[in-house]
């Protein structure tokens, strides 16, 4: 809590629990993953992706950014010449729901 660690709206929904505390809570695409991004597909020509690998859509794949992080990225559409990848995250422009318990509370763990 409070590192970042994980989504704002999950936080919020767990703060202010207490142990043995359950709970359902909707996370609206703002405080979850975010709207998916048109700027995050990326085509690219069919020729490009090695012969080895057997495209299909929903394959996810690796890339490598210029700086050489990998970054996971899902095959969207395969024409003839090109190949669409998204690069968004998988729950990215999705409203989550998540049912939480909360089982202990660990203090000091930095």
């Amino acid at each position: 809590m409070g590192k970042g660690m994980m989504i704002p709206g999950f936080e919020a929904a767990v703060h202010g629990m207490e142990v043995g505390d359950s709970k359902v809570a909707t996370i609206p695409v703002e405080q979850a993953y975010g709207p998916a991004s048109e700027d995050m597909l990326v085509q690219v020509e069919r020729k490009e992706i090695p012969q080895d690998i057997e495209l299909q859509l929903g394959l996810q794949l690796t890339m490598h950014q210029q700086n050489g992080q990998p970054i996971p990225v899902i095959v969207k559409e395969i024409t003839d010449t090109t190949v669409t990848l998204d690069a968004n995250h998988p729950l990215a422009g999705e409203d989550l729901i998540f049912e939480i318990r909360l089982v202990n509370i660990a203090q000091g763990l930095s």
